[in-house]
């Protein structure tokens, strides 16, 4: 896909991440450790693409209440599917390189990213 918006000098690539690709957490450290892959992947192609005319945007959504995650325990900073699609509208208007939904999240990975590992072992996550 990358190739054929390179190859028609213009056009976005959205990737749909995770906050977990942050910092894992010990009780999904494979889910984690895969977004993050992903995130550093995205961040390596977008900077690949700079000056080509091709936007590569990486969208990093908590926990999103939808039909497959009915049931589950909703966790702070939730959202809905319609919040993620218009938090990537504006991220796409912006040519965002990062969007966090919620927005507020961001704050809340920086701290958690920034924690000492004794600390954040100890984290009911």
């Amino acid at each position: 896909a990358a190739r054929e918006l390179q190859s028609q000098g213009h056009g976005s690539l959205v990737v749909l991440s995770s906050v977990s690709g942050e910092r894992a957490r010990r009780t999904d450290f494979i889910y984690g450790s895969s977004k993050a892959a992903l995130d550093t992947f995205t961040q390596g192609l977008g900077d690949a693409l700079h000056g080509t005319g091709v936007h590569v945007m990486a969208v990093r959504p908590g926990f999103v209440r939808s039909a497959a995650t009915a049931g589950r325990p909703v966790p702070p900073f939730s959202s809905t599917p319609e919040e993620v699609a218009t938090a990537v509208e504006l991220g796409l208007r912006r040519r965002s390189e990062t969007v966090w939904v919620p927005g507020r999240l961001r704050l809340v990975a920086a701290v958690l990213r920034h924690l000492p590992r004794t600390l954040y072992r100890r984290l009911p996550l």
